[in-house]
């Protein structure tokens, strides 16, 4: 569909581009190839530089053991004008070009066209909820980033376990992100249970689960997307990363808030033996005279973005199943008259 539109403008607008990894640590291209940083307290020599995208992402892996959390493209068009981030969680789509939440913004706009505003409202909000998890998720990177930097500063030696008043700065992101990725799960159940001729109360995950549970809704677990849920749900005898979330979220926001949470305590520098030297990274934990690293639970940060990806996989692989195409818009100007 082509929308025609009036006094089009346009303009120059600047994109910086930065690969966020897990421990703290950043990549961004220059004009030397691309960067990792900070790995050291030194302005002059924290970062060091790779000819190539692959040799960059494989050494951050490979040898500093890091997990690769996304790409942020910030994008501006002067100083008077707002910034425009855009989170991606990983590659994009190969069918239509676009990440999950663009496709599901897509699928609303021609929901809408079509006269279903329900299932318009649904798939907004879960292109919403996901664009807001990505930004959120964003947002607990650069704590990471920033503490790790300012530990650094500090001249911390590995193995130093410490918290500062920034903490609780970090423990709202993870809330927020938290809330944002069960969102995103609760509305696609919805979407779900709209496709399986559910009633409006089936509008989660967990009542979804429930009301399949009935013998006399069965067969309603084949549907497509109530099967695709499930799958990723798991059973309470052998769970799936979505019920990992689900009792991740119902831990903090019920039971135990992160900052409050003894796992979640405080901040622990670690050195990764790389073939450049020892690069440092960062890591939430408690304190390790209590327990040893190894004995710990995994750090938030990479299980919550294991989570996303997961997340974006899923949401990809059912807006194939939606009942509208994923087609984005085309504006051209309108002509002068």
């Amino acid at each position: 569909m082509v929308v025609e539109v009036e006094n089009l403008t346009h303009g120059t607008s600047y994109a910086t581009e930065e690969v966020h990894f897990s421990g703290g640590l950043r990549g961004f291209p220059t004009n030397r190839g691309w960067a990792l940083f900070p790995i050291s307290e030194n302005e002059d020599s924290n970062t060091l530089v790779f000819q190539t995208p692959d040799a960059h992402a494989r050494f951050a892996k490979e040898e500093c053991g890091v997990l690769f959390l996304g790409t942020c493209v910030k994008y501006q068009m002067d100083s008077n004008k707002p910034r425009m981030d855009v989170w991606e969680s990983g590659p994009r789509d190969h069918c239509n070009g676009l990440n999950a939440a663009d496709s599901w913004g897509a699928i609303a706009h021609q929901a809408a066209e079509a006269g279903h505003a329900e299932y318009a409202d649904c798939a907004s909000y879960i292109s919403i909820s996901l664009k807001v998890a990505g930004l959120r998720l964003r947002d607990v990177s650069n704590r990471y980033h920033e503490q790790l930097r300012w530990a650094l500063a500090d001249c911390k030696t590995s193995g130093t376990w410490f918290s500062n008043a920034a903490l609780f700065d970090l423990y709202a992101d993870f809330h927020s992100l938290v809330s944002e990725l069960s969102s995103s799960r609760d509305y696609l159940a919805r979407l779900a249970a709209i496709h399986a001729g559910a009633p409006d109360r089936i509008d989660s995950l967990a009542r979804l689960e429930d009301w399949v549970k009935k013998p006399v809704n069965h067969d309603i677990a084949h549907q497509p997307l109530v099967a695709m849920l499930l799958a990723e749900s798991g059973t309470d005898a052998a769970p799936g990363w979505l019920r990992r979330l689900g009792a991740i979220r119902n831990e903090m926001l019920h039971r135990v808030p992160m900052g409050a949470n003894k796992a979640a305590s405080g901040l622990t520098l670690l050195d990764v033996s790389t073939s450049y030297g020892p690069i440092k990274t960062i890591r939430l934990a408690e304190p390790l005279q209590i327990r040893a690293l190894a004995d710990q639970s995994p750090d938030p940060l990479v299980e919550l973005s294991q989570i996303n990806i997961q997340l974006e996989h899923l949401c990809r692989a059912a807006w194939k199943q939606a009942k509208y195409p994923a087609k984005l818009l085309e504006f051209e100007s309108k002509a002068a008259t």
